[in-house]
């Protein structure tokens, strides 16, 4: 910053050097005069050729602009794009997964940036000219216990499996969460429920449903997972599916239904990757797989009976999935969803 004290002493200093070796006043202004033309000669031309240069940029990114609008505007292009870059997400995402495991592992706090409770779904989220090929000539929920998926079947169409050695009691959570309090109440603590009564994970463990239910029967809780340590303890009790393909790489969400008999209708989550399994380990839910909003004028809805020991298997971007009640049902129910890419 200029000092003008300093200034002032220059100027003095110029005009007393001058008058010692007789240079007139007039002489003395007109030599400050030529300097300062001098100098806004110098300096007007620099801002002028930065001020050139700018404009000659914001013209350039304007024109670039309005050819990408139009580029954009073109179907064919923007079929290309999308193409590419969603054949490039799972790749890519699994790639970052891999790399992240040991450093994760190191530090298991960092895991706690993935938390995204405070995040709400757009109950907006639509996408236009979808194709609905894969639920238009579903007219039914096919049983593929025992046969293997190929690279060339269309996982897109919903199917179940059996799986009857994964049967999950309450009392098998119950004990894991017991041996593993302090992970799961600092990893995994909350829940939603309607029920005012299950606040948290520990809540639900004490006060245990199935020998302890309530009067209406009417209990849902929803426990999600989204954390290493509780997912890696977990893994215990849910293993992953049988004859999963192994070029599908497991998301890191993980949800954990917990249903009276007559506990009302809900919507299954949509977590983070499109192909969900859906494993029920105990009691049974009806499961109405609704078309999503892109495709209802397209495909119809079906209903299906999810008892114990069976998977269901779909991808969310056709289908809703809503959970129901089984007419009858006595026992509680206990359901554990997971996605793949």
């Amino acid at each position: 910053m200029v000092d003008l004290n300093e200034y002032r002493e220059s100027v003095q200093q110029i005009k007393q050097y001058a008058a010692e070796h007789n240079v007139s006043e007039a002489q003395t202004s007109e030599i400050f005069r030529a300097c300062f033309r001098q100098l806004e000669a110098k300096y007007s031309k620099k801002y002028s050729n930065r001020l050139k240069t700018s404009l000659k940029f914001a013209f350039l990114f304007f024109l670039i602009s309005i050819v990408l609008l139009r580029l954009c505007n073109q179907k064919w292009i923007n079929d290309v794009f999308i193409r590419i870059s969603q054949n490039s997400i799972y790749p890519a995402l699994y790639v970052l997964r891999k790399l992240a495991i040991p450093i994760v592992s190191l530090y298991p706090s960092l895991s706690e940036l993935y938390d995204e409770w405070c995040l709400i779904e757009n109950p907006y989220f639509y996408i236009n000219d979808i194709d609905c090929w894969p639920c238009t000539m579903v007219y039914s929920v096919p049983d593929l216990t025992g046969h293997n998926i190929s690279r060339s079947f269309n996982i897109d169409i919903p199917y179940t499996r059996a799986e009857n050695n994964t049967k999950v009691k309450m009392e098998d959570l119950v004990d894991v969460y017991w041996s593993n309090q302090d992970i799961f109440d600092q990893d995994a603590r909350r829940i939603s429920s309607n029920n005012e009564t299950f606040k948290t994970i520990y809540d639900i463990m004490r006060n245990r449903l199935d020998l302890y239910p309530t009067d209406s029967l009417t209990t849902h809780i929803s426990w999600k997972i989204n954390r290493m340590r509780p997912n890696r303890i977990l893994r215990r009790l849910f293993p992953k599916p049988v004859e999963t393909p192994n070029w599908w790489s497991q998301g890191m969400e993980k949800y954990i239904f917990i249903d009276e008999s007559a506990s009302p209708s809900y919507l299954l989550p949509n977590p983070e990757c499109s192909n969900i399994v859906i494993r029920c380990v105990a009691g049974a839910r009806l499961i109405k797989m609704t078309p999503s909003s892109e495709c209802i004028q397209h495909c119809r809805s079906l209903t299906i009976l999810l008892s114990t020991g069976h998977t269901l298997w779909y991808n969310w971007w056709y289908w809703r999935p809503v959970s129901l009640p089984v007419y009858n049902a006595t026992d509680l129910s206990i359901g554990y969803l997971t996605s793949f890419c």
